[in-house]
């Protein structure tokens, strides 16, 4: 897999707003991708992400806006669905993830979770190998 050594977006994003994170990544060339933000019932599916790509090399740089942590849906007792909190440790409170994705995965990318992804921590350093906890931790991006 030939993804960038460093990420291309060198600027950090810990403790920045959504808002501004937005405003970071169209300054620096990243655009936007809609994302259906509606119940599901796959758990890889993408669900609340925010997704904003750009062009790497064989592939896309991608920062992730969670505002919502990774939010659950479940249906309430009328049948409506509503969000019921986030699981995992980090990933419980609103954070950004900076990864990288080849092209010809990139449209699956967008609909569900892949494995083939590499990520990254905010200073841009990739974070290879099996995900441990500490590991999570580095690249869940705390807002």
């Amino acid at each position: 897999m030939d993804y960038p050594v460093i990420f291309p977006l060198r600027e950090t994003l810990a403790r920045c707003s959504a808002d501004r994170v937005r405003q970071i990544l169209q300054q620096n060339g990243f655009r936007q991708h809609p994302t259906a933000h509606t119940p599901y019932s796959n758990p890889k599916a993408r669900g609340f992400s925010e997704i904003w790509s750009k062009l790497a090399g064989r592939g896309y740089a991608v920062v992730r806006i969670d505002t919502q942590g990774h939010a659950r849906l479940g249906r309430t007792d009328d049948g409506a669905y509503e969000i019921q909190g986030a699981s995992g440790t980090h990933a419980a409170v609103p954070h950004f993830h900076k990864e990288w994705i080849a092209a010809d995965l990139f449209p699956r990318y967008l609909n569900e979770c892949v494995p083939q992804v590499v990520r990254y921590t905010d200073a841009g350093d990739p974070v290879i190998g099996p995900m441990t906890d500490a590991k999570a931790k580095e690249t869940h991006i705390r807002q």
